[in-house]
């Protein structure tokens, strides 16, 4: 089924109220299995609005159809999860093997992010595409942006933070080692998302997929270069 662009009319507070206390709490709850349950009780419902949401404004922006992949955290049989997402790709199957946009939630913060994931066969390819394209890399995105080596941890570090060796050593660092991800994004904490309106939220959200598929033809070309 190919993707649709949602109007802007329909982003209305009546489908998405932001995220609130409560959703970020889900973190904090005891237990694989309770914490499964809040999730899929009080967060999954908007990840699911937000997935429909933003597989169509992507599918416009990138000319392609794009699908929203809901975590399920199937995997697990002991630990809750710290975190979870939405996924989109450009398969109806799956992510993890495809250039991933993730918009998801930890205790602490929501973000936004673009890149491979270690699972995928190309990532390695991506990683040296942006070795080759390190300045540029570093223009296409505003300062604040982060750079992520692992998407099950809070590792992100801002590319002003980052002088010109050290984040050549990053992205080589995923090109080299398997486990490794390499992913480009933002954070807002969970004050500031519960400071804002639910519309100023997904303007941001919206601005911010519009500057990372800035990467997007990056990520496309490294499909054709996996070794």
């Amino acid at each position: 089924m190919k993707a649709t662009l949602v109007k802007d009319a329909e982003i209305q507070n009546a489908w998405f109220g932001g995220f609130e206390e409560a959703d970020f709490a889900v973190f904090t709850v005891p237990g694989l299995e309770p914490r499964m349950a809040a999730l899929r009780t009080q967060l999954r419902p908007k990840f699911e609005q937000l997935g429909e949401h933003f597989s169509g404004r992507l599918a416009a922006q990138l000319g392609r159809p794009v699908f929203a992949h809901v975590a399920k955290h199937a995997r697990r049989k002991t630990n809750p999860p710290k975190d979870s997402w939405v996924a989109f790709s450009q398969d109806q199957r799956g992510y993890k093997k495809w250039p991933t946009f993730m918009l998801g939630m930890w205790s602490s913060h929501v973000f936004l992010q673009f890149g491979f994931i270690y699972e995928s066969p190309y990532k390695a390819a991506f990683a040296k595409l942006v070795l080759e394209n390190l300045e540029s890399t570093r223009t296409l995105l505003p300062p604040d942006f982060l750079v992520y080596k692992d998407h099950m941890t809070t590792s992100g570090v801002a590319l002003a933070a980052l002088t010109d060796e050290a984040y050549k050593q990053l992205v080589g660092r995923s090109a080299e080692v398997k486990r490794g991800d390499l992913l480009f994004g933002r954070e807002w904490s969970k004050a500031y998302v519960q400071s804002v309106s639910p519309d100023a939220l997904l303007d941001e959200l919206d601005e911010t997929l519009e500057l990372l598929c800035r990467l997007y033809p990056l990520a496309d070309l490294s499909l054709g270069r996996a070794e």
